[in-house]
């Protein structure tokens, strides 16, 4: 005791002495002098430095990690907080643009690159200040067409933005869901350099007009640097600084919310002059808001790079003199999505670059997760850029190819210099842009207003026109080119007096909005007839009468009036409502007004504007102002679209020109002259060409008002009505007006006595529409490597076909959960709320094999590779190898496989405890309903989880039932590696008969019933009646016990049908006579109940052809009851899933009756062509974009139907051509895995879409894709069974041999390959398939 207290006391005092000695060396040693006036270097107290900010920056990330785990969602979405200083309450919030601070340097900048290996390339950037200005960073590189960049460059500023948005120059920057997806859109002019140099400038190349839309889809979790970098990295770069307060108050004030995450950008890209292709680039994005001063930093070098095996790096080496001069840092995200952050890195920035030389080809090592990466840069493109006003930061954006530790890889390399030569282009700003007026309580009770009204511009009170001419009225004090008529608004205000006064037209409206709800075309017609005949039928309310003559008497002049209407929505950018409601021209006198008032608000209600509000999720009874002008007796007039209006090219404007008033170019009334302008990237217009029209009319004014056709002469016809300089003009007018909205713009334009009026100027609301193709491809998931396999197996029996955006939303995030789930209950890793295990392709649901592998030998001691693809697949995958799994997922020590292998085991364990937990929850489950939508939305919102829990159950309860197949496999096999087809038909001969199945339960029920119905003498009478009266029969009275037994039948299993997990598809007992029509069938032909054998362990064991040891015989006996047992709750936990998913099917489907009888939607169908999400959004902003593409997406679902993909995918899934494969001749013969015994030959039925199933005939061999519950009354039809997909223990599989009908599956491409009536020949024993004819 005495010498351990000795040897105590010696270690102390040699720490002592050791910490008085490194005092006295630090004290007495110097400072080593800042490196070229720059970089710090380690001082005399660096080690004690370091060692503090180390041990503050782990506590810190350590305190910030605990509660991201515990506050982490389900899988909805991101952790809630911890993501750094600025960090916002939800990723939704954080990921929006910002708020800018008020601060001269305040940013909010967005950042997207994507790279591909043919050398496809791009980088964008969009970086918003104040003041309506950003500054763009843009270069593109395509291979065989060239390098593009914006055509500012080297200038990064571009004013007159919205000021609001991650748009600017045609660029544009939209996040669809936080944190997961953007929307990245270019329509713009680009300068073309065809040679790829390594530096390009701006008076090089040809401008050219280039379109893209991509969307951008995450595939790994957001690197925060605020929490996420490494603790040595951070500790060391403040180490080295000098410590004193003002070192610390600059730490604070400098500080920036700045995070990367890694997807891939998609879609198609269009270059004028070249052919529309379609981009898949791996890549990654920036978000930075906060204060970055340009000026403030010396130099940086930051290193993005994809490698060719998913893996993605970002390396940085940054100086910031007074704060961190010697920062490096970083992360890696290997190709599982795992993060490791950079820890050390040799690239010194005084030693390469440091004098403005770069050099093309140089190498650099850096430490991440403990491993080491040696890197090779060799760059093949560059662009200089300049960012702030003065200039005071040089960036090169240098595209380059990457070697990192021998793997190929493409990116971009980034040099930033700090800029001491200055800005050599005048001051620049954006044009002030008219702010939002407030609006008070007094505002909103007045009748009128004049259009010069401040007040006027807001669109609450005039509408979206009033609003627009207010705001044009406004803009002519700053520009002499144009004037606007005067004029006033007649309020909204004013409509809702009127209706107040007049009682029984406010009654009317109301059962106009009810007969809208009803869809019923004639009445709604005859409804909006008779409100229109009352508005114009009764008296104007004296108050209106008399606020318009006051108006009247304020104007300067008694001449003709347009009057026009502006209603809520009308004009605006998600709806223009053109043409639907009226215009009054040659108005003359307070009547004629007054008339043309009521007029107006009539044609609110006319038929073509309450369907189109109806059609686009806008409330039926709305509200509308009305405009008042001074009509212009125009010589000239028509409409200049700012971008060409068919191909959105933005340096052509278009102008449409006629004699007379506009209005006959509006209406269509002549064919006028269309001038078409070219615009300079400055803002400089000239006449490109002209395309004379006929204008064989013009629409004049009378004299006693009103207007008229009038015939054009011969002489006018036959030249342009509009003079160059008259048009050029209107060009140099339409740049400023589009400059002060932000956007294209539609103008109406008239010219009088040689002066320009501007009559309207409405969004372009046609661009941007999604084309089918993005349509097709719009929630595609994106893969981090193109080497991963995918497979249709499994997933597509659950879910065939292509799935609505409603279930993509939320049962493929639930599979996505409960294959994630299995992962992190094994103590691999959290669930991340991306698409690693399931996939979507153009609709179709995928399961990614690689990353399902993370579970397999390499991490759990226990597993085995063949477990997950006899349960996903139904055999033993060669398209990937333990080699393939392990360069992907790595490998654990073998301690940490033990571990691995304890929690695997007790999660199979635990998982029968919770499907009965399920089965008892689903007992008494119900989801509460609300008598208004918004309510039921968050009703289900708050509920989702449960629904994913219920599916991750059953996944897990799969995985137990794989389990003890895979023994049964290794009894028979005698653990060979190699597992057989003789093997899986040994096996079927197992699985036989298992009693109790719920697939199987189904088509004995039908069978019983419909021998019922035969016993009590109702066959002939159900046969003759139609689905719907033989439905209403059976639930009715009269039917007795056979009524009995189908409402039995509905209480049991009234939760399954066809494409069961579709959200769209309804229930057997939400539409019995999907069922009803199957019993009729068997009716028809006399279907009697099936006799099933009992099963026999011996007799089974007889038939089996592999040997079999005594020992094996026992293991096998002992077993096999649990085997078998599996397979029965196999069934029974997806049925209790289903039946969850049914209770989320009719809540779904009572939201969406909610939302059409609020207005929100035209008919109920539509809500499943929205995301979860989107009905969310729907729900707080009336969007009628949103309604538009619900629609758009629904014409395109039977295309995404008919697609058809191979079972195995490598990359991302590509469909089989149409016609690829086409029917043999006479000796065709299939293979496949036989998975239930016997033969017979019968005529083929090959169905390959859902609604011929219907079509089976009695004793046909049944040729599909896959089966699932839904085709279960259709097997007491059939004589055989054959199927692309499935395994030993699918839902074909095991119904079939509950017949005792002989069934193959994986039988590649059969449907294709044979045709319903070929006469067949299956044998279940050996699995072959084989059409027969007259010589065989």
């Amino acid at each position: 005791m005495e010498e351990a207290a000795a040897t105590c006391v010696l270690v102390l005092e040699g720490i002592a002495t050791a910490a008085v000695l490194y005092v006295i060396k630090s004290i007495l040693t110097p400072d080593p002098p800042v490196h070229l006036g720059v970089y710090h270097r380690p001082g005399r107290w660096y080690g004690l430095k370091f060692a503090l900010m180390y041990l503050l920056v782990k506590l810190q990330q350590g305190r910030k990690k605990q509660k991201r785990e515990k506050d982490a969602p389900l899988v909805t979405g991101l952790p809630q907080s911890g993501y750094g200083v600025l960090s916002h309450d939800s990723p939704e919030e954080m990921d929006l643009p910002q708020e800018l601070q008020d601060h001269e340097h305040a940013l909010d900048s967005a950042y997207f690159n994507g790279f591909a290996p043919d050398g496809t390339a791009v980088v964008m950037r969009i970086c918003r200040r104040h003041g309506r200005r950003a500054e763009i960073w843009f270069i593109l590189h395509v291979p065989g067409v060239g390098v593009l960049q914006a055509p500012q460059h080297p200038d990064t500023a571009v004013f007159n933005t919205d000021g609001k948005t991650f748009s600017a120059a045609g660029l544009s920057f939209e996040p669809v869901e936080a944190m997961r997806t953007w929307k990245v859109q270019f329509n713009g002019i680009m300068r073309l350099t065809e040679s790829p140099r390594t530096d390009v400038t701006k008076e090089e190349g040809r401008l050219v007009h280039v379109k893209f839309s991509f969307m951008w889809s995450a595939y790994t979790l957001p690197f925060n640097f605020d929490t996420d970098i490494h603790p040595r990295a951070i500790a060391r770069a403040m180490a080295i600084e000098k410590w004193n307060k003002k070192f610390f108050q600059d730490l604070r004030s400098s500080h920036q919310t700045h995070y990367n995450q890694w997807g891939q950008l998609w879609g198609g890209l269009h270059i004028e002059g070249h052919e529309e292709q379609h981009v898949r680039l791996k890549g990654y994005r920036d978000h930075s808001f906060g204060v970055r001063d340009w000026g403030f930093m010396y130099r940086y070098i930051v290193h993005f790079a994809y490698l060719e095996d998913g893996t993605c790096l970002q390396v940085a080496t940054v100086c910031f003199p007074t704060t961190m001069s010697d920062l490096r840092t970083g992360y890696v995200f290997t190709p599982n999505g795992k993060m490791e952050a950079v820890s050390a890195v040799d690239l010194v920035l005084s030693s390469i670059g440091e004098d403005g030389t770069m050099p093309h080809n140089y190498s650099f090592n850096f430490v991440a997760g403990g491993k080491k990466y040696h890197v090779q840069v060799e760059i093949y493109c560059q662009s200089t850029w300049y960012n702030g006003l003065q200039w005071e930061s040089r960036v090169h954006e240098r595209l380059a190819n990457f070697t990192v530790n021998g793997l190929s890889g493409w990116g971009v390399c980034e040099f930033n210099y700090k800029n001491t030569t200055g800005c050599p282009l005048p001051p620049r700003e954006s044009r002030p842009q008219q702010p939002l007026p407030d609006v008070t309580s007094s505002h909103r009770k007045l009748l009128t207003l004049p259009l010069s009204s401040p007040v006027c511009r807001s669109t609450e009170l005039v509408g979206g026109k009033g609003s627009s001419l207010a705001t044009l009225t406004a803009l002519q004090s700053n520009c002499a080119m144009f004037k606007v008529p005067s004029g006033f608004c007649v309020t909204m205000a004013a409509m809702e007096l009127q209706l107040k006064l007049h009682p029984t037209l406010k009654s009317k409206l109301e059962e106009l909005a009810q007969v809208s709800c009803g869809g019923q075309v004639d009445a709604l017609k005859g409804m909006c007839q008779s409100v229109g005949e009352m508005f114009t039928s009764v008296a104007l309310v004296p108050e209106v009468r008399e606020a318009i003559k006051a108006e009247l008497d304020n104007l300067s002049t008694t001449s003709q009036f347009a009057v026009r209407s502006s209603a809520i929505g009308e004009d605006t950018e998600e709806m223009s409502a053109a043409g639907q409601m009226i215009t009054d021209l040659g108005v003359r006198g307070l009547d004629q007004i007054c008339d043309s008032v009521q007029k107006c608000w009539a044609s609110l209600y006319g038929f073509p504007a309450v369907q189109y509000r109806r059609q686009h999720g806008q409330p039926v009874v709305s509200s509308m102002a009305v405009v008042v002008q001074e009509m212009v007796p125009a010589e000239v007039a028509g409409v200049l679209f700012t971008q060409h209006p068919v191909t959105a090219h933005p340096g052509k404007m278009v102008i449409n020109a006629n004699y007379g008033l506009g209005e006959s170019v509006v209406s269509g009334e002549s064919h006028p002259d269309t001038i078409t302008l070219s615009r300079g990237v400055g803002g400089s217009c000239q006449v490109e060409g002209v395309d004379l029209g006929s204008k064989t009319q013009q629409v004049v004014p009378l004299d006693n008002g009103g207007t008229a056709l009038q015939e054009v002469t011969s002489a006018q016809s036959e030249k342009c009505c509009l003079s160059n300089d008259t048009a050029v003009c209107l060009g140099h007018i339409a740049v400023q007006v589009e400059e002060a909205y932000g956007g294209p713009q539609d103008i109406e334009w008239a010219v009088s006595q040689d002066t320009v009026y501007l009559l309207q100027a409405r969004p372009i609301t046609t661009f941007g529409i999604e084309t089918e193709w993005e349509l097709m491809h719009e929630f595609d998931t994106p893969l981090s490597s193109e080497k991963e396999i995918s497979t249709t197996s499994n997933i597509a029996e659950m879910m065939p076909g292509a799935v609505t955006p409603l279930t993509a939303s939320t049962f493929s995030r639930a599979i996505e959960y409960g294959l994630q789930n299995i992962a992190a209950s094994v103590g691999l890793k959290n669930c991340q709320p991306y698409f690693k295990k399931m996939g979507l392709c153009l609709g179709h649901m995928f399961i990614n094999m690689h990353n399902v592998a993370e579970i397999y030998e390499q991490h759990v001691t226990i597993a085995d590779k063949r477990v997950a693809e006899m349960s996903l697949v139904g055999r033993c995958l060669e398209e990937i190898t333990m080699d393939d799994i392990i360069e992907y997922h790595g490998k654990s020590s073998l301690w940490k496989g033990v571990v691995h292998s304890f929690n695997f085991v007790k999660h199979l364990y635990t998982s029968k405890h919770k499907i009965h937990q399920l089965e008892q929850t689903l007992t008494t489950y119900s989801i509460c309903r609300h008598d208004n939508a918004t309510a039921m939305y968050q009703e289900i919102n708050e509920r989702l989880p449960e629904y994913y829990q219920a599916w991750a159950d059953h996944m897990r309860y799969g995985a137990r039932s794989a389990a003890w197949s895979t023994v049964l496999m290794m009894v028979l096999s005698q653990g060979a590696r190699e597992w057989t087809m003789q093997l899986f038909s040994d096996m079927a001969h197992l699985y036989v008969n298992c009693e109790q199945v719920t697939s199987a339960d189904v088509p004995d029920a039908l069978e019983k019933l419909a021998v019922k119905l035969i016993e009590e003498g109702h066959r002939d009478r159900l046969i003759a009646m139609s689905p719907q009266e033989a439905m209403a029969w059976l639930l009715g009275a009269d039917s007795g016990p056979s009524g009995q037994l189908f409402q039995k039948f509905l209480d049991l299993h009234g939760h399954r049908c066809l494409r069961e997990v579709e959200l769209r598809e309804m229930s057997w007992r939400a539409a019995p006579t999907k069922v009803v029509s199957t019993i009729q069938t068997m009716l028809r032909n006399n279907q009697i109940a099936s006799v099933k054998e009992p099963f026999n362990f011996d007799e089974a064991v007889k038939k089996i052809k592999s040997p079999i040891t005594f020992s094996g015989r026992y293991i096998l006996k002992w077993t096999l009851p649990y085997a078998r047992q599996g397979v029965v709750e196999r069934e029974q936990s997806k049925s209790a899933a289903v039946k969850m998913s049914d209770h989320f099917k009719q809540a779904y489907w009572y939201l969406a009756s909610l939302m059409v009888a609020e207005g929100r939607l035209p008919e109920e169908d539509l809500l499943f062509f929205l995301t979860h999400q989107e009905i969310g959004t729907l729900l707080r902003s009336r969007s009628a974009v949103l309604v538009a593409k619900a629609l758009r997406r629904r014409r395109i679902l039977p295309k995404q139907m008919s697609l058809k993909f191979p079972e195995i995918c490598r990359g991302h899934p590509e469909p089989i051509e149409a016609g690829a494969l086409s029917v043999s001749g006479s000796d065709l013969m299939l293979k496949g895995m036989p998975v239930s015994h016997g033969t017979v030959t019968a005529p083929a039925r090959v169905v390959t879409r859902l609604e011929d199933a219907g079509t089976i005939q009695a004793g046909e061999i049944l040729i599909v894709q896959s089966t699932d519950i839904g085709w279960s009354p259709y097997f007491p039809l059939l004589s055989g069974l054959v199927t692309e997909l499935g395994g030993l223990i699918s839902h074909g599989a095991v119904v079939a041999r509950e017949y005792g009908l002989p069934c193959v599956v994986s039988v590649k491409n059969a449907t294709a390959m044979f045709q319903t009536g070929d006469l067949v020949l299956l044998n279940g024993t050996e699995g072959s398939v084989r059409k027969l004819n007259a010589n065989n």
